[in-house]
């Protein structure tokens, strides 16, 4: 019961800073994004698979958060990027060390931006391009990214552990 509990209150803290808080620091036009690093982060201590409802929950709600998206951009990014991240540590980045942590988070983040560009594209929706904002986004979302798999690398860790 306290597995669930937790797991309520992540979803909720994480959910409120990013619609309450972030958008207030944004910077360069970027606000991080804690739901794609917080799932990119459970994909890599849990597996793909065990994190797949998340992310498809995750996809959504960033969908009907963004006003611009058409439904299932951003959760088809999404998916892909948790998948590649979870790959990427199992194959590439085997061992959990800072390095392969900023290289997995970095890459991931960034198919997962291409990936929404290229759909804005294909479906013909405006959007302001910055190549300067986007690679701050990336770097901006990996300054989050390790503290958040650190947290959730503790709390797993511990008996009664979320199982994701």
């Amino acid at each position: 019961m306290s597995n669930i509990i937790a797991v309520v209150v992540f979803i909720f803290v994480i959910l409120f800073l990013q619609i309450g808080i972030l958008p207030h620091l944004n910077l360069l036009g970027v606000y991080p994004n804690l739901i794609l690093v917080s799932i990119l982060a459970s994909s890599i201590l849990w597996g793909w698979k065990k994190t797949l409802p998340w992310v498809i929950v995750g996809g959504l709600f960033l969908d009907f958060y963004s006003l611009n998206n058409i439904l299932g951009i951003s959760a088809i990014s999404l998916l892909v990027a948790s998948y590649l991240s979870y790959i990427l540590s199992q194959n590439t980045f085997k061992k959990t060390t800072f390095f392969s942590l900023v290289s997995v988070f970095s890459i991931t983040a960034f198919v997962y931006n291409v990936l929404l560009i290229l759909f804005l594209k294909i479906f013909g929706i405006a959007f302001d391009f910055s190549f300067l904002g986007f690679v701050f986004g990336i770097v901006y979302n990996l300054i989050f990214a390790l503290p958040i798999f650190y947290l959730l690398k503790k709390y797993a860790n511990r008996p009664g552990k979320i199982q994701g």
